[in-house]
């Protein structure tokens, strides 16, 4: 069963504002906890596809850093490197600790459970909402087609993400 917040399950996407308050607010014992969680909110991997990450999963050039997720997990495929432009708030902690991570070995290098701890001691939440909210923010400004190829989720999981859409816009309306 997933680990949620005291709250349940929590459905509403984190806003930008709600992760650089993360950022600035947080409670974050290591460098390398803010990197993952900058790294779970910029790229919407799940929690183990970000703590099994070796180095020479990633690639840094011409301003961005290029994670290539590997096969994706529940029954995911093998997406194409996710790019992680260096511009955006918070994303030079990515590369940093991949450039403070030795050959071979993981960048993140925690069990399960203290990711979760990381990221509810920085936003009081569970990894899967950073997930959610990624997903969710994708799926208002690009075709199916294209968040597909990024999430490596089949149309089927799609369509849990796309009912969250359909709400937000909704409210706005």
């Amino acid at each position: 069963m997933p680990n949620y917040t005291r709250q349940g399950k929590v459905l509403i996407p984190l806003s930008e504002q709600q992760f650089i308050e993360a950022m600035t607010e947080g409670r974050f014992t290591k460098l390398k906890h803010r990197a993952l969680f900058v790294l779970l909110y910029y790229t919407g991997v799940r929690i183990t596809e970000a703590l099994r990450a070796r180095k020479e999963q990633f690639t840094i050039r011409n301003d961005a850093v290029y994670f290539d997720v590997l096969k994706r997990l529940k029954h995911g495929v093998h997406t194409y490197p996710l790019k992680i432009n260096l511009k955006l708030p918070y994303s030079e902690e990515i590369q940093e600790a991949i450039e403070n991570t030795k050959a071979q070995k993981r960048v993140f290098p925690y069990c399960r459970t203290t990711g979760y701890l990381i990221v509810r001691r920085a936003i009081d939440t569970y990894p899967h909402h950073l997930r959610l909210s990624k997903i969710t923010s994708f799926l208002m400004k690009y075709p199916i087609p294209m968040v597909k190829s990024w999430s490596g989720l089949s149309l089927k999981s799609l369509n849990f993400y796309v009912g969250t859409v359909d709400i937000e816009e909704m409210g706005r309306a």
